[in-house]
């Protein structure tokens, strides 16, 4: 005889996982329906940014159909500000993941390249997108160098820990696109007239054909210009920005000698972890501040010709040694600086 136990207890697995998918599917179906009855609800600000900071993470893996998020993530992504930053992460997953469409993605992202993101709470993620959206090859030359332009532009105004993070953004972004590397190497082609290169030369000192508040990238005039910026920050008060920069001078068109910079390395940056390397880097010479006299004051007279420095209060005493040995003491008016050792021969 035949046995059934073997039959019915594959039957009872597959009932089993069908019911299984079965449950799964309805409890999807509630979680989207309660989601979008709630995301209809006047949500006050500190809720709603609330929802964006973990709706890519904890809402959209749960919903049946995530691509239902694309009209309020579109809406949040319009308003500007720190509300388009953290609406940045469930829009790009929507985007990779679930086949949305954003026509103008790239001209918000644009416009939201301000000094302010570099100090917002969510900026280390906000940057990794960043960097992952201008990641594509197929990415236009002009907005490759819209961005690479708007960058370098900011790294000027920005704390030094921003100012690294864009360098490492340009970086990579001189590494994917070569097309865009003329913005660092200019070439003088030696077949020019003498006509075209006074032209060239002829040009305003200081003019930049760059237009930083047109929110259209199209239009802002960065294929036309230069990172002059680079050169700026060789000459950086921050020694870690000055040495890091550095690398955008070498040929990033040779992919085998070069490497992608990491962006989580420099995302969470602050003024804190600058002066804790500054602090832990040890120097192989440490230059010497060597004074013939004692200073008492931050800066001398000379420095800052019909400014007085010092303690004008106290009457300094200047002291003298003769040819014969003999010391001698002389008071000085309240304007000499400090006390000088002079010797006579």
């Amino acid at each position: 005889m035949w046995s059934t136990v073997g039959l019915s207890s594959k039957g009872e697995n597959d009932s089993s996982k069908d019911t299984s998918t079965y449950i799964n599917k309805k409890l999807k179906l509630k979680f989207t329906k309660a989601w979008l009855s709630f995301l209809k609800l006047p949500l006050p600000l500190d809720v709603y940014k609330e929802v964006l900071a973990s709706i890519h993470q904890n809402v959209i893996p749960s919903m049946s159909n995530p691509s239902i998020l694309c009209d309020f993530l579109t809406r949040s992504y319009d308003i500007g500000g720190v509300i388009s930053v953290m609406a940045l992460s469930g829009l790009f997953i929507l985007m990779t993941q679930h086949g949305l469409e954003y026509p103008k993605f790239y001209e918000k992202l644009y416009a939201l390249l301000t000094p302010a993101v570099f100090m917002a709470k969510h900026r280390s993620v906000f940057l990794q997108l960043l960097d992952t959206c201008l990641k594509s090859s197929y990415l236009p030359a002009y907005l490759a160098a819209a961005f690479a332009k708007r960058l370098s532009r900011l790294a000027l105004s920005v704390p030094p820990a921003g100012a690294l993070i864009i360098i490492a953004l340009i970086h990579n972004l001189l590494r994917r696109h070569p097309s865009v590397n003329f913005l660092v190497h200019w070439e003088v082609d030696e077949s020019d007239s003498n006509a075209t290169r006074e032209a060239s030369q002829s040009k305003k000192i200081g003019s930049d054909p760059f237009n930083q508040n047109d929110a259209d990238p199209a239009k802002s005039g960065a294929m036309r210009s230069s990172l002059w910026e680079i050169d700026t920050l060789r000459h950086h008060y921050s020694s870690a920005v000055s040495r890091f920069v550095v690398s955008l001078e070498e040929d990033l068109t040779v992919r085998a000698k070069t490497t992608e910079m990491k962006i989580t390395d420099f995302s969470s940056g602050s003024y804190a972890t600058v002066f804790r390397d500054e602090v832990r880097r040890r120097l192989k010479q440490v230059p010497l501040a060597f004074y013939r006299t004692t200073p008492t004051s931050l800066f001398l007279g000379s420095d800052f010709p019909g400014w007085t420095f010092g303690d004008q209060h106290n009457s300094t005493v200047e002291t003298t040694v003769e040819g014969n040995g003999k010391v001698e003491a002389v008071g000085a008016s309240d304007s000499t600086p400090s006390k000088r050792l002079r010797m006579e021969t």
